[in-house]
């Protein structure tokens, strides 16, 4: 595959998904870390609760977007 404005480099595409996979994964520790301490309140864990459900459903998205892109570079070869 040659680059040119026109097509898309799936490498390229799939290191960027998996560095939002990343930066997600970050955002989820910290909000976990909040969590667990003994001062937090009951509504602060229910919003904490409800943002990583919330991470790991773009960490679910991200990754199938990345599987795609795999896949599809793969049916190419």
């Amino acid at each position: 595959m040659t680059d040119t404005d026109d097509e898309i480099d799936p490498i390229k595409v799939r290191t960027a998904l998996f560095a939002l996979v990343t930066a997600r994964i970050e955002d989820a520790h910290e909000v976990a870390i909040g969590g667990q301490s003994p001062q937090t309140t009951s509504d602060h864990i229910v919003e904490a609760v409800a943002d990583l459900q919330s991470i790991g459903q773009e960490i679910e998205i991200l990754l199938m977007a990345a599987s795609a892109v795999i896949l599809a570079s793969l049916a190419e070869v």
